[in-house]
């Protein structure tokens, strides 16, 4: 039988997407939900998130399964694969992502939200495409901020303007007491910019359209 850290490697993150379905060697059942090859959530018993993790940490498999991923499953583990599975310095390599010449990768390949990192106070860029999202840019003097909810506010803000014959979701702004997000249509996908809200008193929706005509 292989080890949790090997069945990992090699069958689940490869999925990207998928349920990971483990039984011990006195028939408990425990469960690991994997997401963009990301652990975002894990279910034994009673126990949710990373008590159910530690708990499946300590079993003497028997079987395993893989399968796809459930709709529906909400992220509540954001701990990263290697501190939550105890994995060694090896498997760390392993599922390190290749490095490239940062100096180069500028040079050649600039960012086409280059102009929205520009404005004040941006911590997150970020698309939503259909369900799925796909961070462009993370402000690394800022700690991620879970973005998740959004999706589903798009969603039905979108079904919403479609079901009452609103026509179709160009744009939508959303303040708190933190942060505002504005979402801007493209194409086939809406762009998000995140921003700490105390920044300034600036109209922010304005500075995003803005950005999409500089070159």
């Amino acid at each position: 039988m292989k080890s949790l850290n090997e069945i990992v490697m090699q069958e689940c993150l490869p999925q990207r997407d998928c349920m990971l379905t483990l039984q011990d060697i006195n028939g408990e059942v425990g469960f690991l939900y994997f997401q963009e090859a990301e652990l975002i959530e894990a279910n034994y018993a009673a126990l949710w998130g990373k008590e159910a993790v530690a708990q499946v940490l300590e079993w003497q498999l028997a079987e395993y399964t893989v399968g796809s991923l459930p709709l529906g499953i909400k992220r509540s583990v954001w701990d990263s694969i290697e501190s939550l599975l105890r994995l060694s310095a090896a498997t760390e390599a392993a599922l390190a992502p290749p490095q490239f010449h940062a100096e180069k990768i500028v040079e050649h390949t600039p960012s086409p939200y280059d102009a929205f990192k520009q404005l004040p106070g941006v911590t997150r860029i970020f698309l939503i495409e259909n369900k799925k999202q796909t961070v462009e840019f993370e402000a690394q003097h800022e700690p991620a901020e879970p973005t998740e909810w959004m999706t589903e506010f798009y969603l039905r803000a979108r079904s919403v303007g479609e079901t009452l014959g609103l026509g179709k979701l160009q744009r939508f702004s959303i303040i708190t007491d933190r942060y505002q997000v504005v979402g801007l249509s493209q194409e086939k996908n809406f762009l998000c910019v995140l921003r700490k809200h105390d920044v300034g008193n600036d109209d922010f929706e304005a500075a995003c359209e803005a950005s999409i005509s500089k070159p």
